[in-house]
């Protein structure tokens, strides 16, 4: 099967932020439950996290909702839970992610999609832990207030062997990216900002801008994924436009951020936003969601590593090419 044919999202539902884990011939892939053509905007949507698995990257079954909204007031995933990434420890399974406190979500009876308003006030976003030893019955472990400690959204965990640590990052006040470290993936402290994106001006139609309209591209520190460049082993920090290289896990200097090649055969294509990068059978894939808003689907793109830079397209994703 080619990754670059998959179209994938749980039935009814929308594919947005999510995480694929390989364990035992198949591809776990935990992702936020939105209904089509809705967004956060609306009760009783993102309030939990989709669980599909896969074979081939390309045919999936949808096994259930694993991780949940409390529901009990002040804790702090109250209202949502989003963004999960699952990572595999030397004791079990660690699902991160994003718990939400967002005390207005009105009724709204018309299908608006992102165009629902959206009340900020008392919006709060808090990193917190479930584990578990199957990846089918997660236990949430972090305090029930206070999460674990880490601030921002979008968790994103990495091993760093120098420093005997593990290393989560997550997204701070948009541009930013913030950096935690532990010694046994269930205790934090929070290091910083790690590193900071500029904003993206598009005039590309996918975006909805044009030469005459152009529009501002928000998260920019989204979705981050961290990781030793497969071909010099320095650290590459990836977010939905850009990436930046450093020697240090914790510190990417602002001015070296760079957007990626998205062009193949001398056109700019969709990689989509959300991906994680992940290696086939020696051939690298980025995931990414992709398609109209409100109705995304999870594709992957085939891609190969440059020396100098991030990576280049290989394959787009079938959803790209229309």
């Amino acid at each position: 099967m080619d990754p670059t044919t998959c179209q994938y999202a749980p039935p009814g539902e929308y594919i947005k932020d999510h995480s694929l884990l390989y364990h035992e011939g198949w591809w776990h892939l935990y992702a936020i439950s939105g209904t089509q053509g809705f967004y956060h905007g609306y009760t009783g949507n993102e309030e939990t996290i989709s669980w599909s698995i896969s074979r081939d990257l390309v045919n999936w079954e949808l096994r259930g909702h694993v991780l949940h909204a409390s529901g009990w007031a002040g804790f702090f995933d109250q209202h949502e839970v989003w963004a999960p990434f699952c990572y595999q420890g030397p004791d079990g399974f660690y699902l991160f992610y994003t718990g939400i406190i967002h005390p207005t979500r009105p009724m709204e009876y018309r299908r608006l999609g992102h165009d629902h308003p959206w009340v900020v006030q008392g919006h709060r976003e808090t990193q917190g832990i479930a584990c578990s030893t199957d990846l089918t019955d997660w236990v949430k472990i972090s305090d029930q207030q206070h999460g674990s400690g880490v601030p921002g959204r979008d968790s994103h965990v990495v091993r760093d062997d120098a420093g005997d640590r593990w290393l989560l990052y997550s997204t701070l006040n948009n541009p930013q990216a913030h950096v935690s470290e532990s010694h046994d993936l269930r205790h934090w402290t929070p290091l910083g900002v790690c590193a900071e994106f500029p904003q993206v001006i598009s005039t590309e139609a996918r975006h909805g801008g044009s030469a005459e309209h152009p529009v501002t591209l928000y998260g920019t520190a989204e979705s981050l994924t961290v990781m030793r460049h497969p071909l010099h082993g320095r650290w590459i920090i990836m977010a939905n436009h850009h990436y930046n290289i450093s020697d240090d896990p914790t510190s990417f200097p602002d001015d070296q951020a760079c957007v990626y090649n998205e062009t193949y055969e001398g056109h700019t294509v969709d990689a989509g936003f959300a991906g994680e990068m992940i290696n086939v059978q020696g051939r690298w894939y980025r995931s990414g969601v992709i398609g109209p808003r409100d109705y995304w689907q999870l594709g992957f793109t085939e891609v190969a590593w440059d020396m100098e830079g991030a990576f280049h397209i290989v394959k787009p994703s079938i959803m790209a090419l229309g």
